[in-house]
């Protein structure tokens, strides 16, 4: 019997891109979003790999959301071996513009969710004696990220959280990895207007690029991967700049040019798809983040609102190729 991999956020971005990533290596899985008709689509196609795939449509934001997802999984008598956070979305712009709702579903979502999934598969794994649980952070959780300030703390969350947690597994048979991607071209940050920002004209990743390389740091059981050596270069060197020049080069690298808001409460400075709120730039990473996501998502931050492939025809086994990275 094949091991089970549980990804959430997987019909699109990076989740997707992960869910065929187990599935051209022979795992079944548990996929988790919101849209019941792109599981539905996406495991038709999966299941042609000569996988089990078993879809569960659900909202993240559900406070009940990882005992009804641990429930379901138990009925269907699944031991879950790979367990993937990726699941997240960002209502991004002023956080003065932000709803209460808004507020407490994207914290649901991308830490409290994670965090009780975690919990519930840990202990399975642990009475086991095997598993592992990746969890998608980003590089904004090391460094404050103005004009996106919730999202940057609940990956900061994520990032603290999950390493803390490797420790305490450390002699269990269970690993944690944290993933902290950069910039990843998806549909977050088509809608959020900052595609022409430092970050992602110079320095980003496709999903399906970036998806390879947590996938192998995932499977070698690391306890942090950061995707791309200029993500490497950042990550080392923003802990030697004073937070002045860390809120600074942030701004810069995602587009913002002034501080001062204008009359009506926006900020002129930034992309224009990040002066509303966030109902209309939520997006499935996702992490994105600059992943995946669907709003609320079960995310999966990233190309399709719906999970939908990029290209949309062939073989699920032919979009990504090992030997690019």
């Amino acid at each position: 019997m094949a091991e089970t991999a549980l990804v959430t956020g997987a019909t699109s971005g990076i989740g997707e891109s992960l869910c065929l990533l187990f599935a051209s290596d022979g795992y079944d899985l548990v996929t988790v979003a919101r849209d019941e008709e792109a599981l539905e689509k996406q495991a038709k196609d999966l299941r042609v790999l000569g996988i089990d795939v078993l879809p569960v449509a659900c909202d993240l934001s559900d406070p009940d959301a990882a005992r009804t997802i641990f429930k379901r999984v138990q009925e269907a008598g699944k031991d879950i071996e790979f367990l993937v956070n990726d699941a997240g979305y960002s209502p991004a712009g002023q956080f003065s513009e932000l709803s209460i709702a808004d507020i407490r579903s994207m914290i649901q979502v991308s830490a409290t969710s994670l965090a009780e999934l975690t919990s519930v598969f840990l202990h399975p794994m642990l009475e086991r004696g095997h598993g592992r649980i990746l969890n998608m952070s980003s590089m904004v959780a090391k460094t404050p990220c103005p004009y996106n300030a919730l999202y940057g703390a609940a990956k900061a969350f994520v990032l603290s959280f999950s390493t803390a947690l490797s420790r305490e597994l450390k002699h269990t048979g269970v690993s944690v990895t944290t993933a902290c991607p950069g910039a990843t071209r998806t549909n977050f940050s088509k809608n959020a207007g900052i595609e022409g920002a430092p970050a992602w004209k110079y320095f980003s990743m496709d999903a399906d690029e970036t998806a390879v390389r947590v996938y192998r740091a995932f499977m070698r059981g690391e306890r942090c991967a950061v995707t791309g050596w200029y993500n490497k270069v950042g990550a080392v060197s923003v802990r030697f700049m004073p937070m002045g020049a860390q809120l600074l080069a942030g701004e810069w690298l995602m587009g913002v040019r002034k501080h001062p808001l204008d009359h009506e409460g926006t900020e002129e400075g930034a992309p224009q798809g990040r002066r509303h709120h966030g109902h209309e730039h939520r997006h499935d990473h996702e992490h994105d983040h600059e992943h995946n996501h669907d709003h609320h998502h079960c995310h999966g931050d990233h190309r399709h609102e719906h999970g939908g492939r990029d290209g949309g025809t062939g073989s699920p086994s032919c979009r990504i190729s090992w030997d690019r990275w």
